[in-house]
């Protein structure tokens, strides 16, 4: 069919976020992205309303030149002219609701493509997963003001429809179309008057909701643990606190949409019973035609749907646009700003296969080019030196990480994250199969086949193109931990870190993975936080922690 959607999203680039933007400018930086869908769009929807506003212009023509007339050759062509302006304006209503509905989809695809970018994976390197509010920002924030999108074609088609009526009565009586001319915008000018507090409101109003979906979804996410330290009751206390909060900000912005709507229809209807009053005064005084008179009123009632729906649509639309546009830009000026910030300062120059060192109160660890070490040591101390590797910028003081003597925090982001992997110990798998897990960080495809045998995968592993489920329900815990395992060996990074790769594998498997560990990792340094001694036994050294002489030199016999 024309006008669809193609099979596949379209590549797109990502919205910039500048600090001196501000949420009016990117709403409408993002609106005028799609103008080659957009501007046909707004085309189609003004023939559409100009077509519907003069129905009633052709019926006054036909009732003064053919039924007043008796002149049956002039009623079968207003006849005529009549059903083609139903069929071109039916035609034209199609493909302006196409076109809008495909502009809002290629909006909503590139604002989550954006978002993608800046907050799930900022170009800053950061690397603490986000809480719970991105998804209201993917999905309440994205919709609304990709929903703005409509601010450039229906109310342009309605202005343009408010000139023809208001040319259209001019022609019919001059006063009618003066009344229409000056009074309509001051009627829509009093509405956007009365929409100010309903736009600061709803900002209010979508920031408590993007709050309470956050809280939801980081309890969800979370529950196990707030099971395992029973805080079921604390848990739900808050979220009930966050709950009403956003149920009080919902009846409120409800009731001041309702004022609005309220005070907007009074304006209009005003507005509109005066043009008709004017139109009948007119008729009665003999200055009006019968057909002059239908076509007034109809035009009349023409006027008010269009004033209608900029009040009742397009304002509300345009409060809700704005708000989600200031919390979307607050977010990408918040990862932008970082991500100057590390852009500002020249990284020092560091070997492809540095030595990795790192210092906690007690001693250094130190990893040379090509070593496999491990580290065992109690859950605090395991948690600190894990978050330190996976975010030396936001690590506190007490641990501290180099390559080649630097420190890892005066690295950019790309520059340290292109020589340490560091693999949690808690597994996320993304929607699809194994192969798609496993090969959206492999260096290689053939990568993947060595990794899922040196990760003990094989034996479930054989077709990689299973189905993973949704964060990984079609496999056991075991069998979660080793797709993570065989993902982070296939991306054959320069330094691996693998914090308890193997507490969920039962005992034979974890010593099949021990023996095949320094194969696939040989000419690359790996470094194992874990307590596994069929691990540690595979290491070429052990720094333990947990006993008063630190260091152990050698493999374990």
């Amino acid at each position: 069919m024309t006008l669809q959607a193609p099979a596949d999203p379209p590549e797109v680039q990502s919205f910039a976020a500048d600090p001196e933007t501000t949420s009016g400018r990117f709403l409408l930086r993002v609106i005028l992205s799609v103008r080659r869908v957009t501007v046909p769009a707004a085309l189609a929807a003004t023939l559409w309303q100009v077509g519907e506003a003069a129905v009633p212009v052709v019926m006054g023509l036909a009732i003064d030149r053919a039924l007043a007339t008796g002149d049956a050759g002039q009623l079968v062509l207003w006849i005529g002219v009549l059903m083609g302006l139903y069929v071109v304006l039916t035609a034209a209503a199609k493909f302006a609701i196409q076109l809008t509905a495909y502009a809002i989809q290629l909006l909503q695809h590139r604002l989550r493509s954006t978002l993608s970018t800046g907050v799930l994976h900022p170009v800053a390197g950061g690397a603490h997963a986000p809480d719970g509010s991105v998804v209201s920002l993917m999905t309440n924030d994205v919709g609304r003001m990709a929903n703005g999108v409509q601010l450039v074609i229906m109310p342009i088609a309605r202005v343009v429809t408010i000139g023809f009526i208001a040319v259209s009565l001019l022609t019919t009586h001059w006063i009618l179309g003066l009344a229409v001319l000056v009074g309509a915008p001051v009627a829509v000018w009093l509405m956007g008057v009365l929409s100010e507090r309903l736009s600061r409101d709803t900002r209010e109003y979508q920031g408590l909701l993007a709050t309470t979906v956050g809280l939801a979804t980081d309890v969800v996410a979370g529950y196990r643990v707030v099971k395992g330290i029973r805080a079921e009751t604390e848990a739900t206390r808050r979220y009930q606190q966050a709950s009403q909060e956003t149920l009080v900000g919902a009846k409120r912005n409800a009731g001041l949409l309702g004022r609005f709507l309220m005070g907007s229809g009074v304006v209009t209807g005003v507005f509109v019973a005066a043009v008709m009053g004017l139109a009948g005064w007119f008729a009665v005084d003999g200055q009006l035609s019968i057909g002059e008179l239908i076509a007034a009123v109809g035009l009349a009632q023409a006027l008010l749907p269009q004033i209608q729906s900029i009040a009742n649509d397009s304002i509300p639309n345009l409060a809700g646009s704005r708000a989600s546009s200031a919390r979307i830009l607050d977010a990408l000026q918040a990862e932008a700003a970082v991500a100057s910030e590390s852009d500002d300062a020249v990284p020092p120059p560091v070997t492809q296969l540095p030595v990795l060192e790192i210092s906690t109160p007690t001693t250094t660890i130190r990893i040379e080019p090509g070593e496999l070490v491990g580290v065992r040591t109690d859950d605090v101390t395991a948690a600190r030196v894990a978050e330190a590797l996976l975010d030396p910028r936001e690590a506190g003081s007490e641990v501290a990480v180099r390559l080649d003597g630097i420190a890892a925090g005066e690295l950019s982001a790309q520059e340290y994250r292109a020589r340490v992997t560091f693999t949690p110990h808690r597994v996320t798998l993304f929607s699809g199969t194994i192969r798609d897990n496993l090969t959206a960080t492999a260096a290689a495809p053939e990568l993947v086949t060595a990794a899922v045998r040196a990760a003990a995968c094989d034996d479930f592993a054989a077709d990689l193109d299973l189905p993973v489920g949704a964060d990984g329900n079609r496999f056991s815990g075991g069998q979660l931990q080793r797709l993570a395992l065989a993902r982070a060996l296939a991306s054959d990074a320069p330094i691996l870190v693998l914090h308890d790769p193997t507490t969920a594998v039962d005992s034979v498997t974890e010593h099949t993975i021990a023996e095949r560990l320094r194969a696939v990792r040989a000419g690359r340094s790996t470094l194992l936080i874990t307590s596994s001694p069929a691990l540690l036994n595979s290491c070429d050294r052990v720094v333990d922690l947990l006993e008063d002489a630190p260091v152990r030199v050698g493999r374990s016999s």
